[in-house]
């Protein structure tokens, strides 16, 4: 039995963690990774019933999913925190980048949680493989596939949730989708559509005006996915829709409900293959559009529209090399078309403003090379990629990784990696008659240099991943306030964007995990040190009070998970935490919720009963991109109790 559950351990090793791409141009093993990786596959997916994109990513030390007064899910790698629109976090859907063209963010709820095979989680930068956009890590979204050639698979499911009421409310439909996978021996597809609604409990919210009153938060997200391939080719469409709340207005006068943000994307993707006997390429050609619609006044009439649209044609291979040398290289053009940022009244589609965004187009090229050795005991790669972004100039970033293979299952790493993140649009050019907000056309790339060692390695049916990393951090962006030029017309006393003194973290992350036939656990825990080299003033008089990234952010984060199967039946718990954290004005408690769910599985019919966020408290986080008499947001405002069904065929 004991060799049972340990071959059962080394088949998810094997099968998953060998087929990882978001750290190199050919697939690699978590052991062997030129960069810091986490999984989580279709197996924990199920396991632990997750039932989101973001609910899965909360449980990987190093990575927080946060919550701000104007967007949900914002991922966040090793506390370098997200502001409203900016994208330290690249997000891909199989290895193809998406984000928007004007103001820089990725999307985790343009796939639903049930059209995932893996995902995988690259921590800490990664500019030489993707450019700009990748500051702190990488996340890419594997769609599933047939098991195998010849094969099928069919799936239905849907649930219901208790919905704004809490556990005695009324029932919402929390959700419904279908897919369908074939392969044959030279070709395959899948066709995935999802659709989830995840409506909070109501609770009591003050927002910027001082208002109270009861608020409902809520995000329903809607996915059609696509993938085919055959000899060597693969096309891949993606179209998502998703509504959800919209802090940013005036309680009183929308009674509480909040008005409707709505966010649209589409995305198109060819690829080819080929490999001729002295290497490894492939070519990418993507088409990424993205809308997104935002109310700005309290009778929702005043809305603003967001259109963008990127088109990417990128090569990149690998070239095999005489005595276990080979070299990776690539080039990528991004051609970005900010359509427009406009605001208009809904009730009679006139336009409010020219905000100088529209029509704004800039292009990135860049070229990357890098040299590697590879052998049973090391393996070596160092390279650097050279970026010339035409509004943001030139960039050249680099890395190196020495990877130790103790034997397969067995490693040590170190490594050194540089990343940038070019200002977008918003960022440059913004500018309404309210001078709310003032882009600076002068700003600087962001950086990021870290170093980083780690050890991987497994006993019987037991994983440990252990990482400790040191992070420094140039020409952040941020919102300053104060005196500022643009264009010869001076603007006193405004918000404008600005970068920020340089600043650094130290931290470590260790993951542990036990994998069994029957049973299954796992902990990871995540602890940061902080400068605060960033400081700055924010407010006047009263609400007078200074601000830097890691004040915002708790000094640990933590979480844990068991599930078990007896004959058909399965249980399943999950418990996460943030330590102590500051506001601008004030401290937050440190933060623990729960899951925990039960179920009944036989044939291809898998029932599942969920409770989510056990204890019904409010979970709280600071709110660090508005700053004004808002001191945090909630992540989860109550209990949920959800039921799902599944039938595969």
């Amino acid at each position: 039995m004991a060799e049972d559950d340990q071959s059962e351990f080394w088949n998810f090793m094997a099968e998953e963690a060998e087929n990882l791409t978001v750290a190199s141009d050919i697939p690699e093993t978590v052991f062997n990774s030129v960069s810091n990786v986490t999984v989580i596959d279709r197996a924990a997916i199920e396991n632990y019933n997750f039932t989101s994109v973001s609910e899965a990513l909360r449980t990987v030390p190093g990575v927080m999913v946060l919550h701000t007064y104007l967007m949900h899910n914002l991922p966040t790698i090793r506390g370098a925190l997200q502001e409203h629109y900016a994208n330290k976090v690249l997000v891909m859907i199989d290895n193809v980048p998406m984000w928007n063209a004007v103001t820089g963010e990725g999307d985790l709820d343009r796939v639903g949680i049930d059209s995932v095979e893996r995902i995988e989680i690259l921590l800490g930068p990664a500019s030489v493989l993707y450019g700009s956009n990748a500051l702190t890590g990488a996340i890419n979204i594997v769609l599933r596939k047939a098991p195998g050639k010849n094969a099928r698979l069919g799936r239905l499911g849907g649930g219901l949730s208790s919905g704004s009421g809490g556990s005695g409310g009324l029932l919402d439909v929390s959700g419904a989708n279908s897919l369908y996978a074939w392969s044959g021996d030279e070709a395959s597809y899948t066709l995935a559509a999802d659709l989830s609604n995840n409506i909070q409990p109501s609770f009591r919210f003050s927002d910027e005006s001082g208002n109270s009153n009861l608020a409902r938060e809520y995000l329903n997200a809607r996915s059609l996915n696509f993938t085919g391939t055959s000899k060597g080719s693969t096309v891949l469409v993606n179209a998502s829709r998703s509504d959800q709340n919209y802090l940013g207005n005036s309680l009183t006068l929308a009674s509480g409900e909040l008005f409707n943000e709505a966010r649209e994307g589409a995305l198109v993707s060819y690829a080819h293959e080929f490999s001729p006997s002295w290497g490894e390429f492939k070519y990418n050609t993507a088409y990424d559009w993205q809308r997104r619609n935002i109310p700005r006044d309290a009778t929702d009439n005043l809305r603003s529209d967001i259109i963008g649209s990127r088109f990417t044609n990128t090569l990149s291979g690998r070239v095999f090399l005489p005595g276990n040398f080979y070299t990776e290289t690539g080039a990528t053009y991004d051609y970005r078309y900010a359509r427009h940022y406009q605001n208009y009244y809904s009730n009679t589609g006139t336009q409010e403003s020219d905000n100088s965004l529209n029509n704004r187009i800039s292009q990135e090229c860049s070229a990357h090379l890098q040299l590697g050795f590879d052998n049973e005991l090391w393996k070596l790669l160092a390279g650097a990629r050279y970026t010339h972004n035409n509004s943001a100039g030139d960039n050249v970033s680099s890395r190196i990784s020495a990877i130790y293979m103790v034997n397969q299952h067995n490693s040590f790493k170190a490594m050194f990696s540089q990343s940038f993140r070019s200002p977008t649009p918003f960022e440059q050019y913004f500018l309404t008659p309210s001078t709310t907000v003032i882009g600076n056309p002068g700003l600087k790339p962001e950086k990021a240099d870290t170093y980083e060692l780690s050890y991987l390695g497994s006993h019987g049916k037991f994983f440990g991943h252990i990482t400790a990393y040191h992070t420094i951090y140039r020409e952040s962006i941020f919102r300053n306030k104060g005196n500022f030029t643009r264009e010869g017309i001076s603007y006193l006393n405004k918000n404008f964007y600005d970068n920020s003194p340089g600043y650094t973290s130290t931290g470590a992350e260790i993951i542990l995990r036990y994998e069994a036939k029957h049973a299954r656990a796992f902990a990871g825990l995540e602890y940061l040190y902080a400068s605060r080299g960033d400081e700055h003033a924010v407010g006047a008089g009263s609400t007078a009070g200074s601000s830097w990234n890691f004040k915002h952010v708790p000094a640990y984060t933590f979480s844990g998970g068991f599930s078990r199967d007896i004959k058909d039946f399965f249980i399943a718990s999950t418990l996460s935490g943030y330590g102590k954290s500051r506001s601008l004005r004030s401290n937050i408690d440190a933060q623990l919720w729960a899951d925990a769910s039960a179920g009944y599985k036989k044939g291809d019919v898998r029932h599942a009963l969920a409770v989510k966020n056990l204890t019904g408290r409010i979970i709280k986080y600071p709110e660090y991109v508005r700053q004004g008499v808002v001191e945090s947001i909630p992540i989860f405002t109550g209990r949920r109790v959800e039921y799902s069904f599944e039938y595969r065929f």
